[in-house]
């Protein structure tokens, strides 16, 4: 290390402070957004091509017997009272987020039910699936977390209600000391 005035300098550059009200998800993050809408579009077809039926659930039945309690009752009083209702949600819920994924509209809505949907993949779906659905549900978590709809993505055209997003254009107020852009 060198020193500058007294003080040990470190060669590493230090990131800039990210501020909650004008931070951006980076590129790498917006490039992980859209390879998980990618995955999720494909899983979508994948489900149509195989062919949509009651079955898809109930074959899910001895795993669920294996799952947590909380879970078990869920699905008995949820899943498994309209399993053909169920196993249309699955790709259609898998098309709809993919979609706004990709296009980075509705991204925060989007992820949470991602997560709801690969945390169910883990808990009852196959024991081959179960890794893909725990970093697709990671993956959903970060771009939630991070607002990743509101670079190179639709988000910022959105209202605030729909995208519960504050990125710029979204309709999101200014707090009082901040300056605009």
């Amino acid at each position: 290390m060198m020193e500058c005035a007294g003080r040990p300098r470190n060669n590493l550059r230090r990131a800039a402070p990210m501020s909650s009200s004008n931070a951006n998800p980076s590129f790498g993050l917006v490039l992980v957004r859209i390879a998980v809408g990618a995955l999720l579009l494909h899983e979508a077809r994948e489900l149509w091509v195989r062919g949509i039926g009651p079955w898809i659930v109930e074959d899910t039945a001895f795993r669920v017997s294996l799952a947590p309690e909380w879970y078990r009752d869920f699905a008995d009083a949820v899943v498994f009272r309209a399993p053909a209702l169920w196993s249309y949600a699955i790709p259609i819920g898998s098309a709809c987020a993919g979609v706004a994924f990709f296009l980075g509209a509705a991204v925060r809505p989007a992820a949470l039910g991602v997560v709801f949907l690969m945390l169910n993949v883990i808990l009852a779906g196959p024991a081959s699936r179960r890794e893909y659905a725990a970093l697709t549900a990671c993956a959903a978590l970060a771009c939630f977390v991070s607002h990743a709809g509101s670079r190179i993505g639709l988000d910022t055209h959105l209202p605030r209600w729909l995208s519960w997003s504050r990125a710029k254009g979204s309709g999101a107020r200014k707090s009082p000391g901040s300056k605009g852009a």
